[in-house]
């Protein structure tokens, strides 16, 4: 088993959960790469610094947050300050959390998005200024090497951008699926603070729980907010050649176990293996 799981970083996700049986099955022979957000530990940094966040939405529906420059060094900050709280948990139960930040080893890049097409009160304009990025290449050797001896590769939310020579804010989700298929991942697990892609987003009950790329358009459909961007990610993992990724509950005392056991959503490249599933 080979598989990387990410962990959003807003408020609700219960990361020591997920750290423990992290860290269990890496005992077992398990290999698995953690990737992890900042959104949470971002806000108060701003709120501290005076900052007001500001997130964008796409036209195409998808939001984001803009990163300008000031915005950058505090979320580079975030993401380190998390890393180190993982690293914690993990240590905590036993586990190797190895930290493999972009800064050090170029192990994700990142091409910058100066501009920002968006909409606001129903007008499109163009932000400038931004420094958040999309991921370029993800460089796998140094996590290769942590894996190899029974650690855990800990990436944060960046990406290098060998322009401006910065680690950029890039979405987390979207690094865990590049990072899955560079790795050969057989299992992205993405774990959140809602039970998975749900129906009707007011109803938990509504959960879908199980799709394939033949369903795509019917689960776009159901997606709202954040989710869209997370559902983008479960697409371009399938596309790389991850054969499964759950969308799973971060509030559950065992995580992982209740999305192996059939928790939350799976979503797999043809409908026949979801139906397998």
């Amino acid at each position: 088993m080979r598989g990387v799981v990410k962990i959003g970083g807003a408020p609700g996700n219960r990361i020591a959960p997920l750290m423990e049986e992290i860290a269990e099955r890496v005992s077992l022979g398990e290999e698995w790469v953690v990737v992890h957000g900042a959104s949470g530990r971002m806000n108060l940094l701003c709120e501290e610094a005076g900052i007001s966040p500001r997130h964008v939405t796409s036209p195409g529906g998808y939001r984001s947050r803009f990163v300008g420059l000031r915005e950058r060094a505090l979320f580079e900050a975030a993401s380190a300050r998390n890393s180190v709280e993982v690293l914690q948990l993990l240590a905590e139960q036993g586990g190797r959390g190895c930290p493999v930040f972009p800064s050090a080893n170029r192990s994700a890049q990142a091409a910058r998005k100066d501009s920002l097409r968006v909409l606001e009160e129903g007008r499109l304009r163009v932000l400038r200024g931004n420094y958040s990025g999309r991921i370029s290449r993800v460089h796998t050797d140094e996590m290769e090497d942590i894996l190899g001896c029974g650690g855990i590769p800990l990436l944060p939310p960046l990406g290098y951008d060998e322009e401006s020579r910065l680690c950029l804010n890039v979405d987390g989700d979207r690094l865990a699926a590049a990072a899955a298929g560079a790795l050969g991942a057989s299992v992205l697990i993405i774990a959140s603070n809602v039970p998975g892609l749900l129906e009707d987003p007011s109803r938990e009950e509504s959960l879908l729980s199980r799709g394939s790329l033949e369903d795509w358009e019917l689960l776009e459909n159901c997606a709202r907010g954040n989710m869209k961007r997370k559902l983008l990610a479960c697409r371009e993992a399938l596309e790389a050649g991850v054969p499964r990724v759950i969308l799973c509950d971060s509030r559950r005392e065992n995580p992982l176990r209740s999305a192996f056991e059939g928790g939350g959503t799976h979503l797999w490249s043809r409908r026949s293996m979801a139906l397998a599933g």
